[in-house]
């Protein structure tokens, strides 16, 4: 997990994002908000498969 900056600090008009973004190695992984636990397992082990 990685923030950038307090939130007290962007501006007001700054769009606030409603998803998850999970960094494996050199892959990035964009999921919305919603997405379920089975979801996220899935794509984080065949993303470390395909790494291997």
């Amino acid at each position: 997990l990685v923030v950038e900056g307090p939130a007290a600090a962007m501006p007001a008009d700054t769009e606030v994002a409603t998803g998850v973004e999970i960094v494996v190695g050199d892959v990035v992984i964009r999921v919305g908000a919603d997405a379920d636990e089975v979801l996220l397992t899935r794509l984080i082990r065949a993303v470390r498969a395909a790494a291997s």
